[in-house]
């Protein structure tokens, strides 16, 4: 039985889907008896599922996505103050991690119907201290992964992905994880697959996964006394792990529910002048992590913030998302104050996008509810449907 999260929201953004604790007891005893903590069986037995899953050789469990994105860009021994081709709509983490390697994030724009990386874009900003391609999964929507590994064999380039939101996400019946250099997913509580916190990196190269497991510990040697890397304290603990594994053994029912949320929400809104989703490509299979119309002020009667404010007084939270694009935000605009006339595209999708709620035990009759507080919305505003 799924237990719904406690909210003073009647209709949240998100909502983690959760085991009922009594389904878990015998396990959750086990793991306190054991006395081992972290890095133990449910750990293990995580990593192997979903590398099995994705067909790939290396799954690591971490304590996050984003310390994930730190170790493996650390790792792969980019060199300090070389330059990083990613994305600005995507959320701060991925940035954040480049800055803490030292590396500097050079802001391509972006797919103007995926919202993912647009390489074509991104091929023109390549320069001599270009080491490497980042691109990101968006809302569970892959980019073009052919596309980027010709840049990166081109170039000579590495390519990692941040991929936090794409667990289940597929391009070309081959499973997001098994791309590039690395792959790095999310396991938060707004994600498909929830460790309620935590985050794998997955790798097809033995040596790297090698480092990367030493490296989440601390940078330790097998002895656990000498130490070999710069690393973190990013271990996943057995508790995580656990949930994580109850999660992703349901991945296939979540999605499934997602995408008739996402149905629905298309069936009700796409009648509205000036209203769009994001294009899922045929070659692609999303995750459904989020669900994000944008709002064409030049057509709508209404525009992206009117709808927010007017469904927060309904006690429906949307998002704004990914706003401001990281250009935008104060941290980022003074590395390069000349970005802005680059990224046409990702001012447009940031301005205009919006999350509606979204979550994997979601009912139908939820969506109906905030599809006709949004009908009210364009009523208000003039726009009366036939």
């Amino acid at each position: 039985m799924v237990a719904i999260g406690q909210s003073s929201l009647i209709h949240p953004v998100m909502n983690p889907t959760l085991p009922d604790p009594e389904e878990i007891l015998d396990d959750l005893r086990g793991i306190f008896k054991s006395g081992r903590v972290t890095i133990g069986k449910h750990v293990q037995a995580l990593e192997e599922e979903i590398s099995d899953w994705m067909e790939v050789k290396h799954a690591i469990a971490m304590s996050s996505g984003t310390s994930g994105l730190m170790l493996l860009l650390h790792a792969l021994g980019l060199p300090k103050g070389s330059e990083v081709i990613t994305p600005s709509f995507t959320f701060a983490a991925t940035a954040h991690a480049l800055l803490w390697n030292g590396l500097r994030p050079v802001f391509c724009d972006s797919e103007p119907r995926t919202f993912t990386l647009d390489a074509e874009a991104a091929e023109k900003l390549i320069t001599e201290r270009t080491t490497a391609i980042y691109p990101v999964c968006i809302f569970g929507v892959p980019g073009d992964m052919d596309a980027y590994q010709k840049l990166a064999d081109n170039y000579d380039l590495a390519l990692i992905f941040d991929s936090a939101q794409g667990l289940g996400s597929r391009f070309k019946g081959k499973a997001v994880g098994s791309f590039g250099n690395g792959e790095v997913f999310s396991m938060s509580p707004t994600k498909v697959v929830t460790a309620m916190e935590g985050g794998l990196v997955t790798t097809n190269d033995d040596i790297l996964a090698h480092q990367l497991r030493q490296m989440r510990d601390y940078g330790k040697a097998p002895d656990g006394e000498d130490m070999l890397w710069r690393g973190l304290s990013a271990r996943m603990t057995e508790v995580n792990a656990l949930i994580a594994r109850w999660s992703f053994a349901r991945l296939d029912k979540w999605i499934a529910n997602r995408c008739a949320i996402m149905s629905l929400y298309q069936e009700r809104l796409s009648q509205y002048p000036g209203v769009s989703f994001q294009y899922i490509p045929p070659e692609c299979v999303s995750s459904r992590n989020y669900v994000v119309i944008l709002l064409d002020p030049a057509i709508c009667r209404i525009n992206r913030d009117t709808l927010y404010d007017w469904l927060k007084t309904r006690s429906v939270q949307t998002k704004r998302y990914f706003y401001p694009a990281l250009h935008n935000q104060t941290l980022y605009k003074r590395l390069e104050p000349e970005t802005l006339s680059r990224l046409p595209v990702s001012e447009r999708i940031a301005s205009q996008s919006l999350a509606l709620p979204m979550y994997s035990h979601m009912e139908l009759a939820e969506v109906d509810v905030i599809c006709n507080y949004i009908d009210e919305c364009f009523f208000q505003a003039g726009v009366i449907l036939e």
